[in-house]
């Protein structure tokens, strides 16, 4: 009897040791840039922005493919997240033109989301978990919560989305999910849902954007989405970097790749000429090829986003996402473009007779994985292209070598 009480023991010892791993805020100042720069944490980054672009490409966000059972199951973490907010409408404020411009911008009511989504996150999260991954709540949890904004200053940006990378990076690196079938579903799916429900949460709590590129950044708020939406039109794209930006095009294929839904939602949410209010995204359908936006979006995502401390200051690191020194030899790579991703070969071969461009197809389950939030916005689209004349664009210099006339 005591051998089997001493044995539960260290079980319950080793669990504790297990689960309660610190996770902790690394870079305190811009001297620790650098040693993130050559952290094992960067490099896993890295290597799973490149591997998804490699898989995404050629494949629309509706084709129907293969979904594991755990991407759909962290997909219903944002079903329960959507339930918080309809619980939190935002509050009634009566606006003080006394009051100093720069305060309380955002709605109070994104508080009362916040602390209730700070209670609940890890009973959600470990409900969407495998029984025997459980022990990695704490650090997934941290790395979940840090994905959705500061409730003291009411504001979300990209440093927010790159704290839901670690996330889905960390499910790989605990073999929660897999790269050999999952890649392009965390991006098409799990990424995606993320998405839909933070900009409903932008929108509904008037969020500020944290970042401060402000029209000469990509976007107020996202940046990955770029990057992917980006790599899925190297292959077979059925339109020009020229035409991305054009309002039929944008309305055609809003539901087939990631980053005309991104120009479809900043149609729908900024006011005025899109040459003024993102005059950075204007400036990329100057490029060629999707291949040198991709090439581009990375090296601005590198050096705008990820070398930016206050972008890193929140963010946190565990055992799935280390902050010690890569291992050495360890290489960063690139994305494999411009050729047919295995996931596209796997539509063309297993699904003979299904059209590409079909809703994803899930087996039957009793409740429903994915909630409303997942189709697009039915909103119209807002104000035309206008011209560049009286705007100054800066291209940067990865654009200026290489950007053809556009006419």
């Amino acid at each position: 009897m005591e051998e089997k009480r001493d044995e539960e023991a260290r079980q319950a010892a080793k669990f504790f040791i297990i689960s309660n791993t610190e996770v902790a805020c690394r870079i305190q100042s811009t001297l620790d840039i650098d040693v993130w720069r050559s952290s094992e944490a960067f490099y896993n980054l890295i290597s799973y922005l490149n591997d998804v672009s490699t898989e995404v490409q050629g494949v629309l966000s509706s084709a129907s493919f293969p979904v594991s059972e755990n991407i759909r199951r962290l997909t219903t973490i944002f079903d329960k997240l959507d339930e918080i907010v309809t619980s939190s409408p935002p509050a009634f404020q009566v606006v003080d033109t006394m009051a100093s411009a720069s305060l309380d911008l955002g709605n109070k009511g994104y508080r009362r989301f916040s602390r209730i989504m700070l209670r609940d996150i890890y009973q959600i999260l470990e409900e969407a978990l495998p029984v025997n991954k459980c022990s990695y709540v704490n650090e997934l949890g941290q790395y979940l919560s840090g994905a959705f904004g500061s409730s003291t200053k009411i504001e979300y940006g990209t440093g927010h989305e790159l704290s839901f990378l670690f996330f889905m990076c960390g499910l790989f690196e605990a073999k929660i999910l897999r790269r050999e079938q999952d890649l392009a579903a965390s991006a098409l799916i799990l990424f995606d849902r993320y998405l839909k429900f933070v900009r409903r949460m932008q929108v509904l709590y008037s969020v500020v954007s944290a970042n401060c590129q402000g029209a000469y950044g990509l976007d107020k708020f996202q940046f990955v989405p770029y990057i992917w939406g980006a790599a899925q039109l190297c292959h077979g794209a059925p339109f020009s970097p020229q035409k991305m930006l054009d309002e039929n095009i944008v309305e055609e294929y809003k539901t087939e790749y990631m980053l005309i839904d991104c120009v479809r939602h900043v149609y729908d949410t900024a006011g005025g000429s899109f040459a003024r209010h993102s005059s950075q995204l204007w400036s990329l359908a100057a490029l060629s090829s999707w291949m040198k936006i991709h090439r581009g979006l990375m090296f601005m995502y590198m050096e705008d986003i990820l070398l930016d401390f206050d972008s890193l200051s929140a963010l946190r690191f565990g055992e799935l996402m280390p902050f010690e020194k890569a291992k050495s030899g360890r290489q960063l790579g690139n994305a494999r473009l411009g050729a047919i991703s295995p996931v596209r070969c796997q539509l063309r071969t297993s699904r003979l007779g299904t059209p590409m461009n079909s809703k994803l197809k899930l087996s039957p389950r009793k409740d429903n994985v994915y909630s409303d939030a997942l189709s697009n916005s039915g909103l119209s689209l807002g104000s035309e292209c206008s011209s560049l004349s009286g705007v100054s664009v800066n291209l940067p210099t990865w654009m200026e070598e290489d950007s053809p006339n556009t006419k």
